[in-house]
Order: C-alpha cells, then sequence, then structure tokens
C-alpha cells in the first residue's frame, strides 16, 4: 500500500437533476446518509488513508451553502457545536487533521472539469478523485482502491457486473485475469439490451460497473486536459479513461461494497 499522504479532490459540482424535487434548495452531496451528510461521509474516507489536504470542487450555484459547510468542517468546529449545544465533547474526527478547501467549479460543466479543477488548485502529483454523489458508508473504498492498485498507474474502483445496476454506470470491459485487471474498453450507461449482450459476449466475470473513486497519475491528468481542448461536446471523465487505455494500463480494482448514490430518488431511507 502507499503509505505516503495522498491529496484528494472530491468532485461535488452537480445540480442534482435527477432528484430536481428537492436538489435545488440542498446539494445532493449533503443528503444525510445514516443520520451524517453525504460530504462528510467521503471526508471521512480521505481521512482513512492518511490525506493531508483535500478540495472539494463544487457548483457556484451553491456557494452561500458552502460558506456555511466549511465553517463546520473547520478544525475545531464540532467541538464547539458540541459545547453550545451542552454536549459531550469527544474525540477529535480524522477529518480535523487534513486541510479541506472549497472552490467553485469554473469551466465546461463535466465531471471532467470537477476533476482537473481540484488537480489544478492542489498543484501536487497524483491525486486520488472521490464523487461526493457516491457514498460508501463503510469509509473504504479509496483505502480498497489505494491498497490494492499498483502505485505507478492510474487505477478505478469497480463492483462486479449486473444487468439491473448497467444502466447508471459505465460497465468496465476487463483484460487479464484474477485480481490483477486493467480496463480494455468502457460502455457508458447501456440500456438492459445492450448490457445482456455485453455479458453474453464478454461473460459477467469480465465485465465491472465503474465506481465513484479514481487514481489519476499526472501523466493522466495531462492527457485529461489535452482531451477537454479538443473536444467538441461534453466531455466525460469515464470515457476519457476508455480512450486512455487504449495505449497505456488502467488498473481496475474490484469492490464488493455498493455504494449509495445520492442522485437517485429514494436511494437514502
Amino acid at each position: 500500500m502507499n503509505e505516503r499522504p495522498t491529496a484528494v479532490v472530491i468532485a461535488a459540482g452537480g445540480l442534482g437533476t435527477r432528484v430536481a424535487g428537492w436538489s435545488p434548495f440542498l446539494p445532493k452531496e449533503l443528503r444525510p446518509v445514516q443520520g451524517r451528510p453525504g460530504l462528510l461521509h467521503v471526508l471521512e474516507e480521505a481521512a482513512r488513508i492518511g490525506a493531508d489536504r483535500a478540495v472539494v470542487v463544487h457548483h457556484p450555484y451553491y456557494a452561500p451553502l458552502i460558506d456555511w459547510t466549511r465553517q463546520v468542517l473547520a478544525p475545531g468546529a464540532q467541538a464547539r457545536y458540541r459545547q453550545l449545544a451542552h454536549q459531550p465533547v469527544g474525540h477529535h474526527p480524522l477529518t480535523e487533521r487534513m486541510q479541506v478547501d472549497f472552490i467553485a467549479q469554473c469551466g465546461r460543466y463535466a465531471d471532467i472539469t470537477s476533476a482537473l479543477n481540484g488537480a489544478e488548485h492542489l498543484n501536487t502529483g497524483d491525486i486520488c478523485l472521490a464523487f461526493a454523489d457516491n457514498v460508501d458508508p463503510s469509509h473504504t473504498a479509496l483505502s480498497k482502491l489505494m491498497a490494492t492498485a499498483s502505485s505507478c498507474a492510474p487505477a478505478v474502483l469497480a463492483e462486479p457486473f449486473s444487468v439491473q445496476g448497467a444502466g447508471s454506470h459505465g460497465v468496465i470491459i476487463c483484460a487479464g485475469t484474477g485480481p490483477d485487471r486493467t480496463m480494455s474498453a468502457l460502455i457508458e450507461k447501456p440500456d438492459p439490451v445492450r448490457a445482456a449482450q455485453l455479458a453474453t459476449e464478454h461473460g459477467p466475470e469480465n465485465l465491472r460497473l465503474l465506481q465513484g473513486r479514481a487514481r489519476l497519475t499526472s501523466e493522466l491528468l495531462r492527457y485529461l486536459t489535452a482531451s477537454v481542448r479538443q473536444a467538441t461536446s461534453e466531455p466525460k471523465l469515464s470515457l476519457a479513461l476508455a480512450d486512455y487505455a487504449r495505449h497505456d494500463a488502467v488498473c481496475v480494482v474490484t469492490n464488493t461494497k455498493t455504494m449509495i448514490d445520492l442522485g437517485i430518488p429514494d436511494a437514502v431511507e
């Protein structure tokens, strides 16, 4: 496992159009999961891998709410709240050990823009990328990614294939055998008929569903920057990764824990 502290970019640049009934009033990344905002779960996940810095790239529409979020996530803020509420202060959360910055997304609207905005702000080498609307309540997704993938290649986290889940994920066609798999191709959110065809053509054991975690190397970030400049339509990170995988390895790490998608109606009870 790579023990070096790692910078984490948290992509929160969407408007929650799939849950438009309530998302104009609350960023979907702040939707509660097990009684806590989804974003806090992702920050705790970053803290688990020893990250010393994290940057949250948010949609400009939510700037006033982000000012409040920045305040309540500041070092010592939770202790101050508990004192005001006459509650036991307890231990300091792991997230207080990180420097957490919030920046508004700037550029063409797309998930790839959030990744590049965050990497530019951090001005560092390799980064971990986490999508804030994909929540893992166990806080182990990034740890799984960092522990399993080769330290010198880009990597993505993915769950086992299912026809039912394919319509809301990128479907990865894997090369290799055993735990060491690489991305051969990717089909973005196929309909059930196409998903069933993929299972027949490649075998379900050779397919994975892309999850919202990735490790992006400096070389891959340069490639993504160039792909955005050349794109004539809205660029997607998943498709750019698939293009990159045609000539360079992208590791695929299998995660058996299903994440909660905060952008799906009724995804959280």
